[in-house]
């Protein structure tokens, strides 16, 4: 396991002088919605900074950020100070190489485009309408609080389905993902880390429990701990990003009346519309990496055992490859280019699932709900993870 090196106070001081833009850059520039610019300004300047509120290196720009996560790039996420395994302990996103492998590769098949369709398409439609159903009329008239009447039951409701396990409390379900979330960031403070590892043990034994009616344990070698550990996070795919796809589409889609005009002619553009909103507002906003070994980025050198962080809104916002980024644009031909799935072995294992579920719940919500109409939202933010905290509408 790597060990992140300590800059010296003089090695930072320099590197501060030579990355002025990535040295006043604060956590809270990478947090909160609305400061999205700051990135965008990074990346026209110093699209490899050096960024002392990461006490790291932050990549802006989508080829030098896709170059750092292929595994020919010398990089790793098998590091002690990994946030991602310290929230959700080891499992296939925190290891690289052959135990990377052989955790991942007893889940790759459910989740291939035609398998996914195959084996859960019909049941996330049926489950989508029952959610839609229990909506009683005046909660339609008043204001429907999406995330707690739609997004988070959908989506730990369609993960308990895919995983073959009965997770019945979808609060504390959501409420587990909540911790593992808050906990992959780099404040320094220990108290989301304490609530993450409580979180973390009580769903193992939840998991543990319900094996023997999920497929995979008769299908690999892994033990049952293992198994629990890559659950853990295939749900946290399954859960905390696809509340943030089903949110942010919708939200765009009645922000952008035209947009919302033409998915309702033709609804085959909800596929469209679904990447784009994906690339303009990535779930996943932030991915983390050490270097094994020198690496030379968009002509930054960065020594061994360095953090590197990728901006994956950044990057998805570069006009290199994206014509008028800003732009919510539903036809958008490249919109899949972003890194929202991140790039190379580590790319999402659901993300034929993700986008066929996203597509679903927003074909099935648009039909039921042919006047639906936005009275507020939170905008998206967040450091690691982005969606909307919450969002009404009337229908």
């Amino acid at each position: 396991m790597l060990d992140q090196v300590v800059v010296s106070e003089s090695e930072d001081a320099q590197r501060r002088q030579a990355f002025p833009v990535g040295a006043a850059v604060t956590l809270d520039d990478l947090e909160e919605a609305g400061r999205e610019h700051v990135l965008d300004e990074l990346r026209e300047r110093e699209p490899v900074t050096w960024l002392p509120a990461l006490g790291g290196w932050l990549i802006t720009a989508r080829e030098p950020a896709r170059q750092i996560l292929l595994p020919k790039s010398g990089a790793t996420v098998e590091a002690e100070q990994n946030m991602v395994r310290a929230s959700l302990g080891r499992m296939m996103l925190t290891v690289d190489g052959e135990e990377h492998e052989r955790y991942r590769q007893p889940f790759e098949v459910p989740f291939r485009a035609r398998e996914s369709e195959r084996l859960f398409g019909d049941s996330i439609r049926a489950y989508a309408r029952e959610l839609i159903s229990r909506i009683d009329a005046r909660s339609a008239r008043e204001g429907v609080e999406l995330t707690e009447a739609f997004a988070a039951p959908f989506a730990v409701g369609v993960a308990a389905q895919v995983i073959g396990l009965p997770l019945d409390d979808i609060r504390k379900i959501d409420g587990f993902y909540s911790a593992f979330a808050a906990a992959m960031e780099y404040t320094g403070d220990p108290e989301p880390l304490r609530r993450a590892e409580a979180a973390r043990a009580e769903l193992t034994d939840l998991l543990v429990q319900g094996l023997s009616r999920s497929a995979v344990v008769s299908e690999s070698d892994l033990t049952p701990d293992e198994v629990a550990a890559q659950l853990r996070v295939v749900m946290f795919g399954a859960i905390e990003t696809i509340q943030a796809s089903v949110l942010t589409t919708l939200m765009l889609l009645l922000e952008y009346p035209e947009s919302m005009a033409q998915v309702r002619a033709d609804p085959s553009l909800l596929v469209g519309a679904v990447d784009e909103a994906i690339r303009w507002m990535p779930p996943v906003a932030f991915i983390e990496r050490w270097t094994r070994e020198p690496v030379t980025l968009a002509g930054v050198e960065i020594r061994e055992r360095e953090f590197v962080g990728v901006s994956v809104i950044a990057a998805n916002r570069d006009p290199s490859v994206f014509a008028d980024p800003l732009r919510f644009d539903i036809h958008r031909p490249n919109a899949r280019h972003g890194l929202s799935f991140s790039s190379g072995e580590h790319h999402c294992l659901g993300v034929h699932l993700a986008r066929m579920q996203t597509v679903i719940a927003l074909e099935e919500m648009l039909d039921a709900w042919p006047t639906i109409e936005l009275m507020s939202v939170t905008p998206p933010s967040g450091f690691a993870f982005r969606r909307p905290a919450d969002m009404v509408v009337r229908v």
